[in-house]
């Protein structure tokens, strides 16, 4: 495979992966219910799963929501 073939088949790869892009930010925003057996008293073990939410929701830019 020669510099040029490759060059061509990027460039294609890019103008392609462009064109997915936008469907991908169109999607709608997901809601989850993440059920717990411990009570809201127990911090630390109940805490974790508020953590857990709260980073899901931060990484996915709000897109995903889990409450807990």
């Amino acid at each position: 495979m020669d510099r040029r073939s490759l060059i061509k088949h990027a460039g294609i790869a890019g103008v392609l992966a462009a064109g997915v892009a936008p469907a991908v930010h169109a999607q709608a925003a997901i809601r989850w219910r993440l059920a717990s057996s411990f009570p809201k008293s127990l911090d630390t073990i109940f805490g974790s799963a508020e953590v857990f939410s709260k980073a899901v929701k931060e990484m996915s830019g709000g897109k995903f929501e889990v409450s807990v």
